[in-house]
């Protein structure tokens, strides 16, 4: 029992405060569940979406961890398959017979089939963690169903009232997930280990394991994978042929720009935000019809996506520094602050390359959106981005080494971010682009400066670790 207790406790290991919340989540479902009447469906309904959405996530994170555990060497260890099985077992009764079978006690209407609805929600998580098509498929059927939802509405009634709904369901998740599992569970080679520091914006560093290993790629994967890795080769191949021919100390730093970060190339770029503008063109004509659709939140999504670059850094840089000792003895710095100034300077071209993207994503989402106010939506997310970008860059690099600290700075960055977004597009509104603009540059790039400078200072205090980062 202890070995199966350990693999229970995994996604709390892992994603301590994601884990949490969706534990509190299913409390909240199981309390709900008893105070539901008799005959109320519509309460029975709200009871039965929180559980299964709360299932839906919770079975993410347990394919994600599951991912991580199913490696060959691990397929040696004793009754490691029964043991799985276990714990899948126990898994499927906290959030799938346990919830049901109360219903049926308490005579909550359409107990069976909210019960093999969530199963089956349960089934589309497991694979969805595993295989980017299950995601992309639910996300569309979410986009259908927001398109017309008088017939979803009509849809999911017919089905209620079926009788043959529920054993549907029931058998379009068994299916699911013994697809997901016969795929996780089958033992190949690792995948190729590639830079923690790659940007994870539809490169490879996405499609990694909650433990940094690689995972599993299907073939678009690896196409886009080798695209990008092309990018990163040529550039390298440029900076150090220009290096060659004229050494300088900005050609040296380029070089070891290259080096950080592979995928922050122009050409990279460029690919990236053709591969994000295709997806989120199809996403804004997906939801166009949608008459009270707000285009200023527009520039907010961007500077969330902007910003989706620094935790990955944060992690990347723990998980390299067994590998930066290479990079301390090739430049050989004079003093460890020289080697610390190296890094800064290296890693400080986040900022512009984030303030640019984010500009381009705001752009892209007024013209799909055909905003009233394209100048102050511009003007808002370029100088909040800014600010911003270099707020994230100071924390992550100095920030704590913890997942959970790690995962609440992140948040309260993202969403002081978006905060001041809005603010400043209120305060654009009323005090007009020059004045407002004016006073939103003073406020975001001032605490931004200052938040950088302190922590460009620390930086420099401490000494280079080459310690492989604790677990956790």
């Amino acid at each position: 029992m202890r070995a199966v207790w350990q693999l229970w406790l995994q996604p709390f290991r892992q994603m301590l405060l994601g884990a949490l919340l969706l534990q509190l989540a299913w409390l909240v479902g199981a309390i709900l569940l008893g105070c539901v009447p008799a005959t109320d469906v519509r309460f029975a309904g709200v009871t039965g979406t929180l559980l299964a959405f709360g299932a839906w996530f919770w079975f993410i994170v347990l394919g994600l961890c599951l991912r991580g555990l199913c490696r060959p060497e691990n397929f040696l260890l004793p009754d490691f398959r029964k043991r799985l099985a276990v714990v899948g077992v126990l898994q499927i009764a906290q959030w799938v017979l346990l919830p049901m079978l109360a219903a049926v006690l308490l005579g909550v209407p359409h107990a069976v089939l909210g019960g093999a609805a969530i199963l089956l929600m349960a089934a589309i998580g497991l694979a969805a963690s595993s295989a980017r098509y299950i995601n992309l498929l639910v996300w569309g059927l979410f986009v259908l169903a927001g398109w017309r939802p008088g017939l979803a509405s009509q849809v999911a009634m017919a089905m209620i009232a079926s009788p043959w709904a529920a054993p549907l369901a029931l058998l379009l998740a068994t299916l699911i997930a013994s697809l997901s599992l016969r795929a996780t569970l089958r033992i190949e080679d690792r995948e190729t280990d590639d830079s923690p520091l790659e940007n994870a914006q539809l490169g490879r560093s996405r499609a990694r394991n909650l433990d940094g290993t690689p995972a599993r790629r299907g073939k678009l994967g690896k196409r886009i994978g080798a695209i990008f890795d092309g990018t990163s080769q040529r550039a390298m191949q440029q900076a150090l042929a220009r290096y060659r021919r004229k050494p300088s100390w900005h050609l040296r730093m380029v070089l070891v720009r290259r080096l950080l970060l592979p995928h922050d190339n122009p050409q990279a770029i460029a690919l990236r935000l053709l591969l994000v503008a295709a997806i989120v063109t199809f996403y804004v004509v997906a939801v166009m019809h949608r008459q009270r659709f707000n285009a200023a939140m527009v520039g907010a999504y961007a500077i969330l996506l902007g910003l989706s670059r620094f935790p990955q850094l944060g992690r990347g840089m723990r998980q390299m520094r067994p590998n930066l000792a290479d990079l301390y003895l090739t430049l050989a710095p004079p003093t460890r602050a020289d080697y610390q100034q190296t890094l800064l300077e290296a890693l400080v071209v986040l900022v512009p390359v984030t303030a640019l993207s984010t500009v381009a994503y705001t752009g892209l989402g007024i013209v799909l959106t055909h905003a009233a106010e394209p100048l102050r939506m511009l003007l808002a997310a370029a100088i909040v981005s800014v600010g911003a970008s270099l707020t994230a860059l100071a924390v992550h690099l100095i920030g704590p080494e913890g997942s959970f600290g790690r995962g609440l700075v992140d948040l309260g960055v993202t969403l002081g971010a978006m905060a001041v977004y809005w603010g400043g597009y209120w305060l654009l509104g009323v005090l007009g682009h020059a004045i407002g603009g004016g006073v939103l540059l003073l406020v975001t790039l001032g605490f931004g400066l200052g938040v950088w400078t302190s922590a460009r200072r620390e930086y420099l205090r401490r000494p280079p670790c080459f310690d492989a980062p604790l677990a956790g």
